[in-house]
């Protein structure tokens, strides 16, 4: 056989094979696998079969004849098989030619049609083919399921499935004009009567002639999608109609601080348009330059927290230059993917409240410093007949506020003394001799030392006050400074080893009140000149006073005054000057007036 032979057979329109005298494949050309939608590798692993389907085993006979053979895909084609045979001088050949069988032209319109079928079937989408009366001629699995209709039954007339006639009136007459539709939207029912919303994509077919004799439809179902088209509307519908009434004013920022949008409680409260804020850096409209954080700051710890963030009385800057203090939240928004695409700034108007707040702590304070005034006055009735007391309650006040504040360190007490407690001791400590005032003059004004008779009298001052200050404090229905005002008053004569009055109580049987004062009550007559002595200095009262601990005072309160000493001896030169600002002057030849010098 020549190469020119072999030229010819490999470029030949139909498909060609040689077998040889021993009944062996020598030769197969492009078409023959094409034909027959096989690969040459299919052929030669399974030759003798092959053969065999062709009914060419034994090498042939010269003949004509159909057969069928089995594609890659398990389908079978239909062939027209004709076999010549050839004698050479090196032996005989069975020179075969394959030839498709369907129109006669062997031009795969055949394998086309099967490949059409193939995707009708397997598609999706639901697809079907209707005559021109609306019976449906052949419809794919995919068109069955999406009626809710079983394989292979009858189906309804085209007319059945549209809940509005006028759809498919309207569908219908495009086709006429047109010959094709694309994505017309109509609706559907069901054979259980559930609504359906479907794109409809159609075509006519023509015979011959060209009349139209019916067409096919492939629909895309877009019941989900329209479903979720139309909640986000609404939703977006709610989301717009909530965004302008919540009564709280709504800041979107991205994530550089730069202004998006805001709602209309946003433009009433600080009195900017949403076209006057949009693209302006948020700080820079509202911070106030006092120290708050800026945006970027706020940003930052709303990352930190988890995309959350909260501050109170929170300063805004509004149009007219005006400060209105709000309750700030801040959250991050984040998109399906979870990035943050921007941050929402809600806000409540706390101004009117944080006026109100500071109105409440003023008249709080007036009162506070009215009632301070009137203890004062009152407990200065003592004074007024006891002439050698002078600044003694002023005094005893701080000193005891110094003592107080040391104790709340001590754990054991951290928990006990409190900010408010420290006030009450402090107010009511000026009370502590208020009991004077039942002493006859004869023994509170007398000039000098007193004899134990008058000494004894004197000691009716303890029971006297606090007998007083608890028939007020009983007319009260909660426990205020006067709970601690008689317990000072009663007990700041006792002592720590229980040989003080009116009750000879021991150690931590004392109030702690009553301790904290007594320190305060011995440090000050120490250092104060009376009628009947003179004023020791500090150190040697100090000296006095630990030399008491443990028997006299609370060993812990001792030590916090030994720690405060130099507190004490400011106090006692400050209120000394107050009370004597000449004998300080004298005492202190370097004072000149100066308060520098003083100092």
């Amino acid at each position: 056989m020549t190469e020119l032979l072999l030229k010819i057979i490999e470029e030949f329109a139909d498909g060609f094979l040689i077998i040889n005298d021993e009944g062996k494949i020598v030769f197969f050309n492009e078409v023959f696998l094409k034909t027959a939608g096989l690969r040459a590798n299919d052929i030669l692993v399974r030759e003798s079969e092959f053969l065999e389907d062709l009914h060419l085993e034994n090498g042939g006979l010269e003949r004509e004849q159909e057969t069928a053979i089995r594609d890659r895909n398990g389908v079978d084609r239909r062939f027209l098989v004709s076999s010549l045979l050839v004698e050479s001088t090196r032996g005989h050949y069975t020179l075969v030619r394959l030839k498709a069988l369907g129109n006669g032209a062997g031009d795969g319109k055949e394998h086309d049609s099967l490949a059409f079928r193939q995707m009708f079937h397997n598609i999706h989408d639901p697809l079907f083919t209707a005559d021109l009366r609306g019976t449906i001629t052949c419809a794919n699995p995919a068109f069955y399921k999406l009626l809710e209709c079983k394989a292979g039954e009858t189906l309804p007339n085209i007319g059945l499935l549209y809940p509005h006639a006028a759809e498919l009136e309207d569908k219908i007459l495009r086709l006429a004009e047109t010959d094709s539709v694309s994505n017309l939207e109509t609706h559907l029912r069901t054979r259980s009567r559930k609504a359906l919303r479907v794109l409809d994509t159609s075509w006519v077919h023509r015979d011959d002639r060209g009349m139209a004799t019916g067409y096919t439809t492939h629909f895309k179902d877009v019941t989900l999608v329209k479903n979720l088209e139309a909640r986000l509307k609404i939703s977006e519908r709610n989301y717009i109609v909530l965004f302008d009434t919540i009564l709280s004013s709504v800041i979107i920022v991205d994530p550089a601080g730069v202004v998006l949008n805001c709602n209309f409680y946003a433009e009433k409260l600080y009195g900017y348009s949403w076209m006057e804020l949009a693209g302006r850096n948020f700080t820079e409209v509202f911070q106030v330059l006092n120290g708050t954080a800026t945006i970027a700051q706020i940003i930052e710890n709303v990352n930190r927290n988890a995309g959350r963030h909260v501050e109170t009385d929170v300063p805004r800057k509004c149009r007219d230059g005006s400060i209105r203090f709000t309750y700030a939240s801040y959250s991050a928004l984040t998109s399906t993917t979870g990035e943050t695409v921007a941050y929402a700034i809600m806000e409540r108007d706390l101004t009117e409240r944080v006026r109100l707040e500071k109105k409440l702590q003023e008249s709080f304070q007036l009162i506070r410093e009215t009632q301070s005034g009137a203890i004062l006055g009152f407990a200065r009735l003592t004074e007024y007949r006891d002439v050698d007391t002078g600044k003694h309650l002023e005094r005893i006040r701080e000193y005891t506020r110094v003592l107080a504040t040391g104790m709340a360190m001590l754990p054991k007490y951290s928990d006990y003394i409190t900010a408010d407690y420290i006030e009450d001791l402090c107010l009511s400590s000026v009370l502590h001799d208020v009991g004077k005032v039942g002493i006859e003059d004869a023994v509170l004004r007398k000039a000098g030392r007193l004899s134990p008779e008058e000494f004894e009298k004197i000691k009716h001052h303890a029971r006297l006050g606090g007998e007083a200050l608890r028939a007020v404090d009983s007319e009260i229905n909660r426990e205020s400074f006067l709970t601690i005002g008689k317990e000072v008053a009663y007990f700041h004569h006792e002592r720590w080893d229980g040989t003080g009055y009116p009750d000879g109580l021991v150690g931590e049987k004392i109030p702690l009140s009553a301790r904290i004062v007594a320190l305060a009550d011995v440090y000050d007559a120490l250092t104060s000149r009376r009628s009947y002595k003179e004023a020791v200095p500090h150190e040697e009262a100090i000296r006095v006073i630990v030399s008491e601990r443990g028997t006299h005072f609370d060993p812990d309160v001792v030590d916090v005054f030994v720690q405060s000493r130099d507190t004490f001896k400011r106090i006692q030169m400050l209120e000394g000057f107050l009370e004597r600002p000449g004998d300080l002057a004298q005492a202190s030849p370097a004072y000149s007036g100066n308060p520098a010098a003083k100092a």
